[in-house]
């Protein structure tokens, strides 16, 4: 292990993957907020590798990046290969493996390291294992047309309260924002999917504990998102002494509370089946033994692949909002310094990610990108990566409207059933039809109104994960 190396954050991390609950995604993939290195779903440490062509430079190629499946996948390095002839071999792997890698001395031969916003905690804040990054070395991260959901989270975050602090802490390395612990390149705002042909609209976390649906729930089973989810239910309903800004990184109590309720909520047989592997989320809604479930946006866009209809929910104002989770790019230390690989890392992350064409590839999944304000690059633009999004996929995916085609012209039977990736969007300015498809969950400026809580690694994790053994052995 590397000298500089914390060992006590090094054994509570990996002690954390060992239980196999430890952070939001870990044992899933297919797009969702974490993943293994297979498209399965299948959970477990498995990592695969796989490698864009290109040529060499002055710095060790192949460039080094290692993460989950849905952060670094092989569109967004043959992209940056296109552009550079610089090849990348990508590592997929989850998150609790990721961090095994990289923390037991992969950070020496790994150029960059993807994680989300639990995961990360580890490598960019506990550990001397990343290197921050300049804002002045990304051109395009200009704070004017970047989300404040970034620049300003306390502000645009208020309604969380002391949450807003752990936004600041995990992304920036100083009060001037002059450097970044992690550079965000996707993020999203996890509700309730649900299948609407056999369930109402939903809003609120409290329908997957509601008995009108008990035995059809699909209930996620990482401690760190469930727990969580729970928390806003028990606090809205006045079940637990807490507020909106403990919810991410509750007390050993609040945290009794919620398993204590949800063993008993599985005892009760309310959950058709609990899940920690993707796929299996995929599964139960897809063959209709689930009817909602706290999925993830990808998923729920699978289950529509499926044939079965999916809504993933609007959820309500206050404290039972979405979970909010964001995923980022760092470059490792030593490794991305000592291979001369450094100036790659930042072009990877400024002109691939922060570029014009990254925002639509990754609409396909339901993820967003920090630099949507930037609508002359996202909207209409163009760059040396590609085209932008074009104003009907921009305006459905950020501005809430509807296609500019009418359902009944399509190939869908029904928004639930509507694939962004099936669509073809006009790259013209046009008219939105009145009978269009609209995004599920409205405009992004409203889920941001809307969050309840900004997930992270809380700091009773290890007795978080304790307990949560009574539930998965309930």
């Amino acid at each position: 292990m590397p000298d500089s190396m914390n060992r006590r954050n090094f054994v509570k991390f990996a002690s954390g993957a060992a239980a196999g609950t430890a952070l939001a995604g870990c044992a899933g993939n297919g797009g969702g907020d974490g993943g293994s290195g297979t498209t399965s779903g299948s959970g477990g440490g498995d990592t695969t590798s796989s490698s864009s062509g290109g040529g060499t430079s002055d710095g060790s190629r192949p460039l080094e990046w290692i993460g989950p499946a849905w952060a670094v996948r092989d569109g967004q390095a043959d992209k940056f290969t296109e552009m550079t002839d610089i090849s990348v071999n990508v590592t997929t792997a989850d998150i609790p493996t990721t961090q095994q890698q990289v923390l037991s001395g992969g950070q020496a031969n790994m150029d960059m390291v993807s994680s989300d916003s639990p995961g990360a905690g580890a490598i960019v804040q506990d550990n001397d294992a990343s290197i921050p990054v300049p804002v002045d070395e990304l051109d395009n991260w200009n704070p004017d047309l970047v989300s404040d959901l970034f620049t300003n989270p306390t502000e645009r975050l208020s309604h969380l309260g002391e949450q807003t602090e752990t936004v600041l802490d995990l992304l920036w390395a100083d009060d001037e924002q002059t450097e970044m612990l992690l550079p965000p390149h996707v993020y999203n705002f996890d509700a309730i999917g649900y299948n609407p042909t056999q369930v109402d609209d939903v809003s609120t976390w409290s329908a997957l504990f509601d008995d009108q649906y008990s035995g059809q729930v699909a209930m996620g089973a990482v401690s760190s998102i469930a727990i969580p989810e729970t928390l806003m239910h028990l606090l809205d309903n006045d079940m637990i002494d807490a507020d909106i800004g403990q919810l991410n990184n509750p007390t050993e109590e609040q945290m009794d509370q919620a398993v204590d309720f949800l063993v008993s909520e599985k005892q009760a047989g309310q959950f058709r089946s609990t899940w920690t592997a993707y796929g299996t989320s995929v599964n139960l809604m897809a063959s209709e033994e689930a009817i909602l479930g706290d999925l993830w946006q990808p998923a729920a866009m699978d289950v529509r692949r499926s044939g079965t209809p999916c809504t993933y929910a609007t959820m309500s104002e206050g404290v039972q909002g979405y979970r909010y989770w964001y995923g980022g790019i760092a470059p490792l230390r030593p490794g991305a310094r000592d291979r001369n690989n450094l100036d790659e890392v930042y072009s990877l992350i400024n002109d691939v990610h922060y570029g014009a064409w990254f925002p639509g590839y990754i609409q396909n999944w339901g993820y967003s990108v920090p630099h949507y304000p930037n609508q002359e690059l996202v909207r209409t633009g163009s760059d040396e990566s590609g085209e932008g999004m074009g104003p009907e996929y921009y305006d459905w995916a950020y501005e809430g409207a509807t296609t500019y085609t009418s359902i009944s012209e399509t190939q869908f039977e029904s928004e639930a059933l509507f694939d962004p990736m099936e669509y073809e969007w006009s790259m013209e300015e046009g008219d939105s039809a009145s009978d269009g498809i609209a995004r599920d969950s409205g405009p992004i400026e409203e889920r941001i109104d809307r969050i309840g809580f900004f997930q992270i690694w809380p700091d009773n994790s290890e007795y978080m994960l304790s307990r949560w053994s009574d539930f998965t052995s309930a």
